[in-house]
């Protein structure tokens, strides 16, 4: 009786579906990190839906989180870029960008996106406040391209 209720068991759990959160089997991610000389640095993070893989149009983010000196994230900037692309040439149709803090002391002050050619362009600024008084002021561009091939950058 306890090796068929174990096999019943083992049978429920091998075909049981399993969803493993924070996963999205249509996206790919690459990340890597730029360091700065104060300890902080930037995770940069470009996402594309697979599904358009095989198309001549592809839609993709590029995101940029500051993490400071604490290794704590404190804003973040984006940008989306819709591009077409040939095997020759490549054109960004389309660009949004998105900015937020994640601190009460960081502000974002200004943000704006464009397109150039084959590149999709983000620009925000953030602003850090120490008692009411600004502290300092960072600026960051994202720049997400498309190469000829549909390569992201």
């Amino acid at each position: 009786m306890k090796k068929i209720l174990t096999s019943l068991l083992l049978m429920l759990v091998i075909f049981s579906p399993i969803e493993i959160c924070g996963l999205d089997s249509n996206t790919s991610e690459s990340i890597y990190y730029k360091y700065l000389e104060d300890g902080s640095y930037y995770e940069i993070t470009i996402s594309e839906n697979t599904m358009t893989r095989a198309s001549s149009t592809k839609t993709a983010t590029k995101r940029a989180k500051y993490v400071n000196s604490s290794n704590v994230t404190v804003w973040e900037v984006s940008v989306t870029g819709t591009f077409t692309y040939n095997g020759t040439s490549s054109t960004c149709t389309a660009s949004s960008v998105a900015a937020k803090s994640y601190s009460t002391n960081w502000k974002i002050t200004s943000q704006s996106a464009s397109k150039s050619e084959n590149k999709a362009i983000a620009k925000a600024t953030a602003k850090y406040y120490y008692d009411g008084s600004l502290v300092t002021t960072a600026n960051k561009t994202v720049t997400l391209t498309c190469d000829k091939n549909g390569n992201l950058s």
